[in-house]
């Protein structure tokens, strides 16, 4: 079974203009949707550029994908003042995928007051510290962020297997049993970490 997403294996050409999208999209993100946060209760974005997020999603490289964190960590800040203004409760997150690299994005939901925070049923049971070495760059200062880790899963609801076989194929590939709230029934497994990030105040 796929999960659509697959590292970067062939060679890529023309970094220099893949540099100047990554510049362009940087500059289009910088302002959150806020129509659509105030009708539908969140808002985000992600780095959608070709070749890397696709029907099969290719990581970029880890030099590249920092310029992707540094265009996120600018449009934080700025979505942080947008949102002031609405005068609506937020929380507004980066989720830094590792090694998903291109699922990252900047995020913001609506919240009951000031100073709550979202809570999902991803955030980790697993103890470990930020990665600060690995994703540390010049361009930004990732201290300047609260994280914590969450699980990225591959996720199959047993609503969409079709038979017994298939329940059999997912817990002998290593998928455990978990629960929604609103009791439906999933399998996950654990394929990475995703760490979530909040300027501290």
């Amino acid at each position: 079974m796929f999960d659509g997403y697959l590292p970067t294996r062939k060679k890529i050409r023309g970094w220099k203009r893949r540099i100047r999208q990554i510049d362009r999209w940087g500059e289009w993100i910088k302002s959150p949707d806020l129509k659509y946060f105030e009708k539908s209760g969140y808002t985000y974005e992600r780095c959608t550029l070709s070749p890397f997020y696709m029907i099969v999603r290719r990581n970029p490289p880890l030099w590249f994908y920092k310029l992707i964190v540094s265009k996120f960590i600018t449009a934080y800040k700025i979505w942080a003042v947008e949102l002031d203004q609405t005068g609506i409760p937020y929380d507004l997150m980066l989720w830094l995928y590792d090694p998903a690299f291109i699922q990252s994005e900047i995020i913001s939901y609506k919240v009951e007051h000031e100073g709550d925070r979202a809570r999902f049923s991803w955030e980790s049971d697993v103890q470990k510290p930020f990665p600060y070495s690995k994703f540390n760059h010049p361009l930004y200062n990732l201290n300047e962020f609260e994280w914590m880790l969450a699980d990225d899963e591959n996720v199959t609801f047993l609503s969409e297997m079709d038979e017994k076989s298939d329940l059999d194929w997912y817990i002998n590939n290593g998928y455990v049993k978990k629960v929604q709230k609103e009791g439906e029934i999933y399998y996950a497994k654990r394929t990475g970490n995703i760490w979530m990030g909040r300027l501290k105040r």
